[in-house]
């Protein structure tokens, strides 16, 4: 991305701002969103579909539109014999098949981290059901969480969820410290993901990188 600042190609410069805009512009809408929601789901415990599918909606239309500016070879996915590749513009591309376009691959991976995070907090709503024979969260959460997906993809929706689940079991620890909730009260649990999504949008990249970092 660097070498579109040299000023050598108008037109790669223009894509560039032009992703980098749309970006930034998806990030505003989450930010607006998310702080809606926390108020919200903390005064009503109701996470409204017209903010989550809503927004889910339109993070796929931003998706869609940067799709439109990807550079030549930009984020393709190549198989080869041996693994699958991600390359762009200026790199060694190795030989091998085409297996997704640019576009293809921001869409269509977009997509799945939607679907990805939200089952993923199905999963844990069902289990938790068959655990306690009661429910724990509703779908309003599920929703959530696919959206912060839809804006930020799969693995800093699922640091959102799991930074959502540490502040809220700090908050729950608290107030059963004071006596002020018991085993069976109930949180919302949507505002604390809202917080970790603005905290996953903010910081995601970076701590997800050193996580990856410390395991080598």
């Amino acid at each position: 991305m660097s070498s579109f600042l040299g000023g050598g190609n108008a037109e790669l410069t223009a894509e560039w701002w032009a992703i980098h805009i749309l970006t930034g512009l998806g990030l505003i809408i989450l930010g607006f969103l998310l702080i809606g929601l926390t108020v919200m789901d903390w005064q009503t415990m109701i996470l409204p579909d017209s903010f989550t599918l809503g927004g889910i909606a339109i993070a796929l239309f931003l998706i869609c539109a940067q799709a439109i500016f990807l550079g030549p070879n930009e984020d393709e996915v190549v198989l080869t014999k041996h693994h699958i590749q991600l390359t762009s513009p200026g790199g060694v591309v190795d030989h091998g098949n085409l297996f997704l376009t640019g576009p293809e691959s921001l869409i269509f991976g977009r997509i799945a981290a939607i679907c990805g995070a939200a089952l993923v907090l199905l999963l844990i709503r069902w289990i938790y059901r068959a655990v306690r024979h009661r429910e724990g969260m509703g779908l309003g959460d599920v929703k959530l969480l696919a959206m912060i997906a839809a804006f930020l993809g799969f693995w800093p929706a699922i640091l959102a969820l799991f930074l959502g689940t540490l502040i809220a079991a700090g908050y729950g620890i608290v107030l059963l410290a004071r006596n002020k909730a018991g085993a069976s009260s109930k949180l919302a649990f949507g505002s604390f993901l809202c917080i970790g999504g603005l905290i996953a949008a903010q910081f995601g990249n970076r701590l997800i990188n050193m996580y990856i970092t410390l395991l080598r």
